[in-house]
């Protein structure tokens, strides 16, 4: 079936007769119907969007609660944070049910697992001599003209060592997830509802985060900025981009997520008041631990921690008390999770500190790759710094590669636009000395000095190691976000007049709203626009929803 769309040219006068001409080939014409009426047609999705949005902005600036200071204590705060945090949760999880694509072949949750439970490494499928026999497997090119098909000869992004296939994401999920799941009911979970059920377990870390900054650090400030500071955190974190494309890909980078910031969650709880709780502690250095068991690269994360453990290392060795359970805390839980992750590593590869990267069956040939220190500079402008390229229609941005003339190679997926662009916020990072010289708080400059130093680590290491993909920003975009939120309210604290508080809160207002969107928006439209092709009438609603002009 054919819908011809009919476009009528009127001319001034009366007119007797309408020719109607049409130029589709094998169109069949049933009717022609001319100036009929629409029908008005109520849509209570956009009523309800449009009154939740309006009632959000009047209950902000009017309400008392809103301009009271935040307290841990005070329950109706408390249910307007876990109010928040449930729309955000409700977005995720639509999110994810309606981009899975079950049809996609799972081998992290299928393969590997089923490796794990035979207690092997490696998965079941055999190399074939075809791609035994190259010299170079692992350059792309060359196995396509060797007519070594991808899914049929071998598995995407799989690593390819000493003639077995192994996996190079993160154990961690598998074990803790997928591996029960499937020895208690004999069937495998797709990786998609890993992506949603470690995104759920990160929002709630993420809202216990910024709950424990703000009564460490800002106490005095107004409740109103506790709860804009929680929508950035949250929108910018880009779990809803994981959740917008939710495979085996993003599984380990959202569980790294969860593991890493319970951790930071926990440390900085265990300092929190006057006797340090060395439980606490240990579990934190635990979940830092473990992080690392789903993307290496998350070990950089607790460089975060630093000055507070040396701190209290410090405070233990001038009072000569607690020396033992401030190492046994941070250390134990570090060196077992690193002797295991080791072992791991040289029963696979022979190597204790490589985690098959380099051998992967990937569109680089990552062994042989060199010069990534060159790439750096292009993929710090493409990673934080990109524009979206943005559209009339929803969802009114579109992924883009464009980047920065660079004379040479470098790889880089479809993204939707840097993170500082994504999420203004992070700019603040730019007044981070002023804060330096006028801040009397030095706990906190230290603890933004962590931030900023550790997302820019990530960050570079993320570049040299993989190039630009949207889903990899996640690594560390709360992190550049926390310090860009910290600096912002203590520079607010530092002003005097009301009149500059006044405009700081409706920049911070503004901001908020548009990371809202593009964020939402980012997420709908994702890395292979999953939502769209997938759930195409879920899409359409919602386009048409918000497109009323159309």
């Amino acid at each position: 079936m054919k819908i011809v769309n009919i476009f009528l040219f009127s001319c001034l006068g009366n007119s007797n007769k309408i020719a109607i001409k049409i130029f589709a080939k094998n169109a069949d014409v049933s009717s022609v119907t001319i100036n009929e009426r629409i029908p008005l047609k109520f849509n209570i999705l956009r009523v309800i969007c449009i009154f939740s949005f309006l009632a959000f902005i009047y209950c902000f600036k009017n309400l008392e609660l809103f301009n009271q200071p935040f307290s841990g204590k005070n329950l109706k705060q408390e249910l307007i944070l876990l109010l928040v945090m449930g729309a955000f949760l409700f977005i995720t999880c639509y999110l994810n049910n309606y981009s899975k694509d079950i049809r996609e072949y799972d081998f992290y949750a299928k393969d590997f697992v089923e490796s794990i439970s035979r207690g092997e490494f490696f998965l079941s499928k055999k190399p074939n001599d075809k791609l035994l026999n190259m010299n170079n497997p692992y350059d792309t090119n060359g196995r396509v003209d060797a007519n070594i098909e991808r899914g049929k000869d071998y598995y995407w992004d799989t690593v390819l060592y000493n003639g077995k296939f192994y996996v190079y994401f993160g154990i961690l999920p598998a074990l803790v997830l997928f591996l029960p799941y499937y020895l208690l009911t004999g069937k495998f979970l797709y990786s998609a509802t890993g992506v949603l059920v470690f995104s759920i377990l990160a929002i709630i870390a993420l809202k216990e985060l910024i709950e424990i900054i703000f009564k460490k650090f800002f106490k005095e400030l107004d409740f109103k900025y506790m709860v804009l500071s929680l929508i950035i955190l949250l929108f910018g974190s880009q779990i809803l981009f994981l959740n917008g494309v939710p495979r085996y890909y993003e599984l380990p980078i959202v569980a790294g997520l969860f593991f890493s910031i319970t951790g930071i969650d926990l440390i900085l709880l265990s300092v929190y008041g006057n006797k340090i709780n060395y439980k606490k502690m240990f579990f934190g250095s635990l979940f830092l631990a473990l992080s690392v068991a789903c993307r290496p690269t998350q070990l950089l994360t607790s460089l975060i921690i630093v000055p507070i453990v040396l701190r209290v290392f410090i405070d233990n060795v001038k009072n000569k008390k607690d020396i033992i359970k401030n190492i046994i805390s941070i250390a134990i839980p570090y060196m077992s999770v690193g002797i295991l992750l080791m072992i791991y590593n040289y029963v696979r590869f022979g190597s204790i500190l490589e985690f098959g990267a380099k051998y992967q069956l990937t569109i680089n040939d990552m062994l042989h790759l060199s010069n990534r220190i060159y790439t750096i500079g292009t993929g710090i402008v493409c990673n934080l710094f990109s524009i979206p390229n943005f559209i009339s229609v929803f969802p009114f941005v579109d992924n883009h590669n464009k980047l920065i003339s660079f004379y040479g190679y470098y790889y880089i997926e479809n993204m939707v636009g840097g993170l500082f662009i994504l999420v203004p916020i992070s700019f603040m990072i730019f007044k981070f000395f002023t804060v330096l010289k006028k801040s009397k708080n030095r706990e906190l400059v230290t603890f933004i000095s962590a931030l900023i130093i550790t997302g820019i680590a990530i960050c570079v290491i993320s570049i040299a190691m993989g190039g630009s993909m949207q889903r990899y920003i996640a690594d560390y975009a709360w992190i550049f976000i926390l310090a860009g939120i910290c600096i912002f309210l203590e520079i607010y604290k530092l002003y005097q007049t009301k009149e500059a508080k006044h405009i700081l809160g409706k920049i911070l207002l503004v901001v908020t709203i548009y990371i809202v969107f593009i964020n939402l928006f980012s997420g709908i439209i994702s890395e292979k626009s999953y939502f769209k092709n997938i759930s195409p009438e879920q899409f359409y609603n919602i386009r048409y929803t918000i497109d009323f002009w159309e």
